[in-house]
């Protein structure tokens, strides 16, 4: 706890600022004079609270200040997050068909003979997870899913695809809860950190339900800002 708190102090007084690499377990033992193992448990207990981030073959950051996401209507996600001139960028880690959630099968209408077009995406601000998003949409509304998001990586432009030339968020609900195995994996946290749940609905503007989206931040990572579109 000594060496956790040393951290912590290190942390608040801006020795070490958000963003920055510590260093290794073997020059903070030296540091701090104990084992590895004193320093590999003062780290994982920072980790567990998302202090901060390990990357895997890469290190050990201290996590960047939480980032304001504001939730509209109007606004892809890369308007939304609100940082301090990060570069935002988003990897493919799943696209498939298969049967649907119970979820989406309540949503849009479906039997578990159906099939859903599966979508996991991480999303990263200087090369660094800040969210996972599984997605679900149903497979007949866009039987060309996967030849239209290869070109850009972009469901927005499978939409536009499909006419629909715009999109609203119809429903979003947020819980708070602990990362799962696979979760803690690609965003870099442990297992049990304290993550935040966001379950949204996307429909057309005649109703139509077109995606189920269930995603993934650590709690400490991004706050959520609800604004109401700009007057017309």
């Amino acid at each position: 706890m000594q060496i956790y708190d040393r951290i912590s102090q290190a942390i608040e007084n801006g020795i070490v600022s958000p963003g920055a690499r510590l260093p290794g377990e073997m020059q903070l033992s030296e540091m701090f004079r104990v084992s590895r193992v004193t320093v590999r448990r003062a780290l994982a207990l920072h980790q567990s609270e998302g202090t901060l981030q390990a990357r895997k073959g890469v290190g050990i950051f201290v996590r960047q200040q939480p980032r304001s996401f504001v939730i509209r209507d109007d606004m892809r996600f890369a308007d939304s997050l609100v940082g301090h001139g990060e570069r935002a960028t988003s990897r493919t880690l799943l696209l498939d068909r298969a049967s649907p959630s119970e979820e989406a099968q309540k949503l849009f209408g479906l039997t578990p003979d159906d099939e859903v077009i599966v979508l996991h995406r991480m999303r990263l601000l200087d090369d660094m997870p800040i969210y996972f998003t599984r997605k679900e949409l149903p497979a007949r509304r866009f039987p060309d899913f996967e030849r239209i998001y290869a070109k850009d990586q972009s469901v927005s432009a499978v939409y536009k695809a499909a006419g629909i030339p715009w999109f609203r968020r119809a429903e979003t609900r947020v819980m708070g809860g602990l990362a799962q195995t696979a979760e803690a994996e690609i965003l870099g946290i442990t297992v049990k950190t304290p993550v935040q749940y966001v379950v949204a609905i996307n429909r057309t503007p005649d109703g139509e339900a077109i995606e189920y989206n269930r995603g993934c931040w650590p709690m400490n990572s991004v706050e959520f800002v609800f604004n109401a579109p700009p007057a017309t």
